[in-house]
């Protein structure tokens, strides 16, 4: 294998909302040489926000501020949340939402202010509109910022190129490595700072909004790396994704339907349950509240037929629903359906929980810095206990691009006073070797077959209702597939050219990985808090106000626990 090597100031990986603000930053601040590696085509990838629907919260006029928007925050997060994170990063949301309008996205006015509106959780409305009422964003960010790094000539975009692995030096991370993935060649960047921006691991869930390639790739290296990581027990999922008719099946345009008409929920009966699991907020909770409401509905046998809950707008005046849909005829949700003659004026969506967004990751400071030397970790991957134990609608792009500001920034200043550190050969030779063997392997464990195994376990043990004998369970299939099945893992075809078959079988790691600390938090947190609920614990406990820390100790994970810390809101 001809081994590629390249030098650089700054490596991003990962080409979302995160690590394009991290390069604009970076070389707006005079940075030379920055690396932006992506997974797939930049901009035409699975990155999480080109499939992102309305929501970036943002406090911009009075009454509202950005002190509430903390408030409402730390509340929404069941006052689990890094405090200090939430109100550096959420300080930032004003001069994000300006650069997004600045840079194309077209956001609806009335006079010289953003027209906005309320999403659950939030006190005031602060979530800005689509011109065309009703159109989902993703498409917007995809013609907005994507540009924006073309047009900074120091920003070298590598597409197709698959970082497996950090490069470490002592406590330094100099680097990391990849597969060419048009090639299958190792390649190796040596970078003063490295900066990972992967998203989450939604793809390790066999139902979700996101695309399945969000194996938790930036999760398993960071963790490898030695990476202190937290916050992996809280997984967020979305009630209103959409499951039949099976032509929209994944798609988030549901939540618009109950933003914006006031859909409401009926399970087989014709019961609106959420009225008797949430008397005031009824359909309005929270998502975390409605997903654990639909799961509920569906174990005791109410759920509608293919494992969810309706969504109706009959209750609506016809007129009404047909000024909506006239509002929203660009929608090519609403154009699916259309097309095989469902009529959302008579008929109910069914819809349910889907992975949406993970909650843990790397512990970072207020400048995104972990423990490791050089090492930043941005967006989804960048936890640091931001989200506590549940994530307010609309914060995470806000979040992203604030991180992406500061990380962008920090890294410019120090680049400026620093050396390329030393790669080490024998580690880059070891990793090399890892990527060649499951190509070599004539016979064995193919990687399919531990991706359906992983996702069988998420599904049986890690949603909601989650219990000590399935935690236990999943953890010791987790234990055999790594003792059993990642040491043979081989690829049926061969050819080391664009094969998806042998990304999946470096994928399949990750997927083991994030899978067994997120139940082996799970385990550890003898509670039910926000999106971890533990039927054999159901209630929330005060003394497990803490932050769940994870560390790599040789071969093992090692758990030790933070005390929360309130210094700007205080729990209830």
């Amino acid at each position: 294998m001809a081994i590629k090597t390249k030098q650089t100031d700054i490596l991003i990986v990962g080409g979302g909302a995160a690590g394009i603000v991290a390069a604009v930053e970076a070389h707006d601040n005079g940075v030379k040489n920055i690396i932006l590696a992506n997974k797939g085509p930049f901009g035409r990838d699975g990155a999480a926000i080109w499939m992102a629907g309305w929501g970036f919260e943002v406090a911009l006029y009075s009454p509202d501020s950005v002190d509430k928007h903390v408030e409402d925050t730390i509340k929404g997060g069941k006052f689990m949340n890094n405090q200090k994170l939430v109100k550096t990063f959420l300080s930032l949301a004003p001069r994000a939402i300006h650069d997004l309008s600045k840079w194309g996205m077209r956001l609806a006015k009335e006079g010289d202010k953003y027209r906005q509106f309320f999403l659950p959780g939030h006190s005031y409305p602060r979530n800005p509109n689509h011109v065309r009422l009703g159109t989902m964003l993703g498409a917007e960010y995809r013609k907005a910022m994507p540009p924006q790094v073309r047009r900074r000539k120091n920003v070298d975009i590598i597409d197709d190129l698959f970082i497996f692995d950090l490069l470490k030096n002592g406590n330094e991370v100099v680097g990391a490595i990849g597969m060419d993935l048009t090639t299958g060649d190792p390649v190796v960047i040596n970078s003063k700072i490295t900066m990972l921006a992967t998203g989450g691991f939604m793809g390790c869930y066999d139902f979700t909004t996101a695309s399945h390639a969000l194996t938790g790739d930036g999760h398993g290296a960071a963790f490898r790396a030695g990476a202190t990581m937290t916050g992996m027990e809280f997984i967020q999922f979305m009630p209103n994704t959409a499951i039949w008719p099976e032509i929209v099946s994944g798609d988030v345009y549901p939540y618009n339907l109950l933003n914006s008409m006031y859909a409401v929920f009926f399970n087989r009966m014709g019961d609106r349950f959420m009225e008797r699991y949430y008397p005031v907020e009824k359909d309005w909770a929270t998502r975390e509240a409605a997903a654990r409401a639909i799961t509920k509905e569906v174990r005791e046998g109410r759920g509608s037929p293919h494992g969810g809950a309706y969504l109706s707008m009959r209750h609506l005046p016809r007129n009404l629903i047909n000024e909506f849909l006239e509002r929203s005829r660009d929608s090519e949700f609403l154009k699916s359906l259309k097309r095989i003659g469902f009529d959302i004026r008579d008929d109910a969506i069914e819809v349910g929980p889907g992975a949406h967004y993970v909650q843990g990751g790397c512990w970072i400071d207020e400048k995104c810095k972990t423990n490791l030397e050089r090492f930043y970790a941005i967006g989804e991957l960048g936890s640091g206990g931001k989200d506590g134990a549940d994530r307010l609608p609309g914060n995470s792009l806000p979040y992203c691009m604030a991180m992406g500001y500061i990380a962008g920034k920090d890294a410019a200043e120090v680049v400026q006073s620093s050396n390329m550190p030393k790669l080490d050969n024998d580690q880059v030779e070891m990793l090399t070797r890892k990527l060649q063997a499951p190509l070599d392997r004539k016979e064995g464990v193919y990687p399919q077959e531990i991706k359906d195994k992983v996702r069988q376990i998420l599904r049986k043990s890690a949603i909601f209702h989650r219990n000590e004998e399935q935690l236990n369970e999943g953890i010791k299939e987790l234990e055999d597939i790594r003792e059993n099945m990642l040491p043979k893992i081989a690829t049926q075809t061969k050819s080391s050219t664009y094969n998806q078959e042998w990304m999946a079988a470096l994928e399949a790691e990750n997927m083991v990985d994030v899978t067994e600390m997120l139940l082996r938090s799970a385990l550890m947190r003898e509670e039910s808090r926000g999106l971890h609920e533990r039927e054999d614990f159901p209630k929330v406990d005060p003394d497990w106000m803490k932050h769940i820390i994870i560390q790599r100790a040789g071969d093992e994970m090692s758990f030790s626990t933070e005390p929360v810390t309130f210094p700007y809101v205080k729990p209830e």
